[in-house]
């Protein structure tokens, strides 16, 4: 059974807009501002467009190839399997996380009615065995929904969306018009009290960049999309664009909305009664009872249209990764309404493991941005590579200076790895190791013959993965501060360009794609 193509243009932007405005406007302004001070909106400014650059790319492969779990399959068309493996194991586990993210986020709010969710350690909120509990009953809502189908799910789906819309601007305008106070910008440090520095740590440690990545479901979802050659493109593009002027106002709105008196020791060390759900906290500190209760709401409905997106888009990355041989062919069973139930299940059972080396919104954050933008890389190096090969194929969208923009999205792909920090960089280069075993360990008790794994291919993947640890481990992000601040986009700019162009090269020794064979 094939996936049904019921996914129109409106319901395509929808669920990437979704996919970004989850959990990132509760807790992602409080943390930016924190790490950045006032120049926190010049972190959701600059992350956006960042995002934009990477996002071109993958809408050309994606109006190329509309294929189910579109991130999965473009490296086996340009670099084959073990390539391809290798950005599927790291997709998919970043994908699962988001589930438990943002059920964590509407927990955690939750929580500052009900103590008995959540507790303060080290000044890090994390769940109780309660809190992991309803976490557990609201993730298993998120599947039993998704198992309806995907004309349920896309229908569903806008409801929620044009609501978390809704609520993010109408606080912003309280905010705005309630309390404002302009000293904020200049006062306690400056407008960038931590200078360049903070505004990029900032980037993947507060969810800037969690937030934008959420434009990926409407890539996974491209096979049942109705005219996926028009939509995905401008429904990538609108919705990076809508949230970006949403995200920068949002943010203003609370730094000119918080107390002075919470700011007396600077932006790092902002207290505030309320801040387990920063938001809320600050519009009940202003008196605005009235709409405290409609964002403890959205504090729910937010995380949960997010996390309801994900789960779909998730058992999509299943199916491919099914396709490609590296899952089990059950995988791929769709029930009656073409849901693809296994993989919703697996994958439920996955994420709830999460809640336990990850326990707080933030932990989960900064290793979950590593994990994507690490498979992210991918996408510029076949929207190149796949010129090459396929010069002739039906492009709707092109990617304009198309070498120079890929090489740029390449860049920033490993820039933001890099910011998330050396502690972070190690548990994604440990996750990727642990992936290998299992990719072995499944080609051995495999029934069928398995093909070749083209390493001839895959050449340039561990010096890649090597280099980036190494910088990350020499640099000023985490690392022993040897490559200093400064020297280090220089340092990561000389080896994307390296890594770029020697990989867009192996990819040339891959047969020729007929392309009717991977989209019919």
């Amino acid at each position: 059974m094939k996936f049904q193509k019921q996914v129109g243009f409106y319901s395509l932007m929808f669920t990437a807009v979704g996919g970004i405005v989850g959990s990132g406007w509760l807790f992602g302004p409080f943390y930016a501002a924190k790490l950045a001070g006032p120049a926190a909106m010049i972190s959701w400014l600059l992350g956006g467009c960042l995002m934009m650059v990477i996002a071109l790319t993958f809408a050309e492969l994606a109006t190329m190839f509309p294929v189910a779990g579109g991130t999965v399959r473009f490296a086996q068309f340009s670099h084959g399997t073990f390539v391809s493996f290798t950005i599927a194991w790291i997709s998919w586990l970043a994908a699962i996380i988001v589930a438990p993210i943002e059920t964590m986020a509407a927990i955690q709010y939750i929580a500052n009615y009900l103590p008995i969710l959540a507790q303060s350690t080290h000044h890090t909120t994390t769940l109780t065995p309660i809190g992991i509990a309803l976490a557990a009953g609201i993730m298993l809502i998120m599947c039993c929904l998704n198992f309806i189908g995907v004309r349920f799910f896309a229908k569903t789906n806008n409801a929620i969306v044009t609501w978390k819309l809704i609520i993010p601007a109408a606080t912003a305008v309280i905010l705005f018009w309630h309390h404002f106070d302009f000293s904020h910008f200049t006062k306690f440090g400056g407008f960038a009290p931590y200078g360049l520095k903070g505004i990029l740590t900032a980037l993947p440690a507060a969810g800037v960049i969690f937030s934008f990545i959420g434009y990926s479901p409407a890539i996974q979802l491209a096979a049942e999309a109705k005219n996926p050659h028009r939509a995905i493109p401008y429904a990538i593009i609108i919705a990076i664009s809508t949230c970006i002027v949403l995200y920068v106002v949002i943010e203003a709105a609370f730094i000119g909305a918080v107390s002075s008196s919470s700011l007396q020791h600077g932006w790092a060390l902002m207290r505030f009664a309320g801040e387990a759900g920063p938001i809320a906290g600050i519009v009940t500190g202003l008196g605005i009872f009235w709409f405290v209760a409609i964002l403890y709401a959205d504090a729910i409905i937010s995380p949960f249209g997010t996390a309801y997106i994900y789960t779909a888009a998730t058992a999509r990355i299943n199916y491919a990764m099914t396709e490609n041989g590296y899952m089990p062919k059950f995988m791929q069973k769709l029930n009656n309404r073409g849901a693809p139930v296994t993989a919703i299940l697996i994958n439920f059972a996955v994420g709830m493991i999460f809640f336990f080396p990850f326990p707080g919104w933030q932990a989960m954050v900064g290793f979950l941005v590593s994990c994507f933008v690490i498979a992210y890389a991918v996408g510029p190096i076949a929207c190149v590579a796949l010129r090459y090969k396929m010069p002739d194929a039906p492009r709707s969208f092109r990617v304009p200076a198309v070498r120079w923009v890929a090489t740029l999205a390449f860049y920033i792909c490993n820039m933001i790895v890099y910011w998330t920090g050396w502690s972070t960089v190690w548990r994604m280069l440990l996750t990727i190791a642990i992936g290998y075993i299992f990719l072995f360990a499944y080609r051995i008790i495999q029934k069928e013959k398995p093909g070749k794994l083209d390493f001839n291919k895959a050449y340039w993947l561990f010096p890649y993965f090597i280099g980036m640890g190494i910088i990350s481990y020499l640099g000023n992000f985490g690392g022993q501060n040897i490559i200093k601040f400064g020297w280090d986009f220089l340092v990561i700019a000389i080896f994307s360009t390296a890594v770029f162009y020697w990989a867009v090269k192996a990819s040339k020794l891959n047969e020729k794609i007929e392309i009717g064979k991977i989209i019919n």
